[in-house]
Parts: structure tokens; C-alpha cells; sequence
């Protein structure tokens, strides 16, 4: 384990011109999830690089649509080390939550800065910025395999929730 990071800078973005500096933060979590899982399933190998990225970015132009969404970006000597990108939707309709929950849809943070410290500050910041929009609950998906991240969100003091379940067509090629 590593110490705690010095200088943390912590900065809350919410434009589309600013998401080129995450691809090297989404890569590193690329990496991290094609060898925690290779797979996702028997006929769903992982994505090349570029790929992914281009499919990602596509999703949070999309998502920085809604005046709610942001991200927070964890610069350390001025150079990104992270980043938490969190969305806001309805409510669960089932359950007595609020009108509205966020959604933590990427946390990464650089392979040599993990356990330093900035993964907590991006959720703390993150914590932040919804207490302002008056959101006072987040959900958060990760693959099965990725025991260390589900142990981070325990210390953080979320708890599992929801199995998600992955299938693909019988008649697909």
C-alpha cells in the first residue's frame, strides 16, 4: 500500500471539451478490467484500446447532456490521476429512495496511484456535488471479478444491492 497521496487537486468539469484528458484514465481502466476479466461472457471477448474509448466517450458526450452530470477530475502534481464521471437519474420505483440517485458510472485512478487515496477523494467529491443537486444516494456497478474495487465501495460504505446478469441471444453470431 502506498501513502497518501500530498497534493490532491480535485476539480468538478461538466463540458464535452474537457473529455480527451480522461482517455489515458479510461485506458488505464481498460487495461485493469481486460485482465481482471477477460471475458464477459463465452462469446464476448474484450475491446481493443481505441475502441472502447471512442464507444465510452460517445456515452458521456451523450450523458453531459443532462445539466446534472459531471465529472471530477484528481490531478496530482498537475497531472491527471483520476477521475469519478457520475450521471443522475430517477429514483427506484420499488424502493422508498429518493426522487432522484446518481449513478457512479467510471472511477478510475492510474495502476501507480491506486491506494494512495485519491479513489476516496473522488467519491467524497463526488458526495459533494450531489449534496448540492440534492441527491442523496449513488449506485455503482462493477464486474464480479473485481474484488478490490468491491472492497473499496465497502470501506466507502456502500453495500451490494443488485446482481446484474449478462446474456447474449440464441441466435446471435
Amino acid at each position: 500500500m502506498t501513502p497518501a497521496e500530498p497534493d490532491i487537486a480535485l476539480r468538478y468539469v461538466d463540458t464535452i471539451e474537457e473529455l480527451d484528458a480522461l482517455e489515458p484514465l479510461w485506458n488505464a481502466l481498460q487495461a485493469h478490467h481486460s485482465q481482471i476479466t477477460p471475458v464477459l461472457g463465452d462469446d464476448t471477448p474484450k475491446r481493443d484500446a481505441g475502441d472502447a474509448w471512442r464507444m465510452r466517450r460517445r456515452k458521456y458526450e451523450r450523458w453531459l447532456r443532462d445539466p446534472a452530470t459531471f465529472f471530477v477530475v484528481a490531478e496530482v502534481g498537475g497531472e491527471p490521476a483520476g477521475y469519478a464521471f457520475v450521471t443522475v437519474g430517477p429514483g427506484y420505483a420499488s424502493w422508498a429512495t429518493g426522487e432522484r440517485i446518481a449513478e457512479l458510472e467510471t472511477l478510475s485512478v492510474l495502476p501507480d496511484r491506486r491506494s494512495g487515496g485519491i479513489g476516496a477523494a473522488l467519491v467524497d467529491s463526488a458526495w459533494s456535488r450531489l449534496a448540492q443537486l440534492g441527491v442523496e444516494e449513488m449506485a455503482i456497478t462493477t464486474t464480479k471479478t473485481n474484488v478490490d474495487a468491491q472492497r473499496f465501495y465497502e470501506r466507502q460504505g456502500f453495500e451490494q444491492g443488485f446482481v446484474v446478469f449478462y446474456g447474449r441471444s440464441p441466435n446471435a453470431q
